[in-house]
């Protein structure tokens, strides 16, 4: 809901660019109040309406709609072709999720050739785009591969203070890629992405502080900052306090909430999060032994490629 809010929010600021008659600026606004309230309905005809006549705006309000399925079944292909109509008028955003769209293969045949080519044209008015694009140079993904560039992009975006360029800047000075190693302004980047919000960076200092890597370990600084990334639905967050609460660190020691913080991340598909389900029940720790049950959460973690499950699954099979 919140994120919603902040979408639309940012497409008022969007479609002040693009010149209507007062009753079609009408409309729109109309649109926006009503996809704000959640009244779909209302908003797919206003949008929809100024969207077949050329508005690039609405046209990217109405791909979103169908791209997350607001009000209207999710469709992928009417979100691409109402995308495209709106990048082709030069809307920023629509050029950047048009090329999101390719990278991921949503609806289409993953294309990273055609997602550098939009993100490419989003990126002198995009932070966000500008950021995509340095991911594909960084792992050399449809653009070529080069460190120095997507160090360079980041840069641009996080001296514009765009969370997620800092974020991943931090990462490129810890890694020594694109940059001299430097582990020190790796961490001052990630705490100032973490005081922006961005739940990667806020996950990554709670669990510098629990494992004691670069910091001193303080499991009330971890679980301050995986309780920030939780709150923003940051999915290896609840894994970070489920560990936390299993072991009574920082919190009261709790099975019961730990189990349910262990499950919240399984179900978001975090891959070790099932195999310590597993454990919990191989071991009854706070349930009652259960070798099925521990057998089937091992067998969840497996799918998702952690090694350790694979053994454990050897070990407590049936023979013969």
């Amino acid at each position: 809901m919140a994120k919603l809010k902040q979408i639309f929010a940012a497409l008022i600021i969007a479609g002040l660019g693009f010149a209507l008659v007062p009753q079609a600026a009408a409309d729109y606004r109309s649109g926006l109040l009503a996809a704000k309230k959640q009244d779909y309905a209302t908003a797919f005809r206003e949008f929809r309406a100024l969207a077949l006549e050329g508005h690039a705006p609405s046209q990217f309000n109405l791909a979103l709609m169908y791209h997350h399925g607001r009000g209207v079944p999710q469709d992928y292909a009417k979100a691409r072709q109402w995308y495209t109509l709106s990048a082709e008028r030069g809307h920023i955003s629509a050029m950047n999720n048009l090329g999101s769209m390719y990278r991921r293969g949503e609806g289409i045949a993953r294309n990273y050739e055609r997602a550098g080519f939009w993100y490419a044209k989003a990126a002198p008015k995009s932070n966000t785009a500008k950021a995509n694009l340095a991911y594909l140079h960084r792992y050399g993904l449809g653009v070529k591969k080069s460190n120095t560039l997507a160090f360079k992009y980041y840069k641009e975006g996080a001296e514009a203070g765009h969370a997620q360029s800092i974020f991943e800047l931090g990462r490129l000075y810890e890694k020594g890629r694109g940059a001299k190693k430097d582990m020190k302004e790796a961490v001052r980047l990630y705490r100032l992405a973490a005081r922006k919000n961005y739940p990667r960076a806020q996950y990554l200092i709670g669990e510098m502080y629990h494992k004691g890597k670069f910091f001193k370990r303080d499991y009330t600084q971890a679980e301050r900052w995986y309780r920030f990334a939780q709150n923003a639905k940051y999915t290896s967050a609840y894994f970070g306090m489920a560990l936390l609460y299993r072991d009574g660190l920082g919190v009261p020691k709790n099975a019961k909430e730990s189990l349910r913080l262990l499950r919240l991340a399984s179900n978001r598909g975090h891959r070790i999060a099932p195999y310590e389900i597993g454990h919990i029940y191989e071991k009854g720790l706070g349930v009652k032994v259960d070798p099925a049950q521990a057998l089937k959460w091992y067998r969840v973690s497996a799918d998702r490629q952690y090694s350790k499950a694979r053994d454990k699954i050897k070990a407590l099979e049936p023979k013969g």
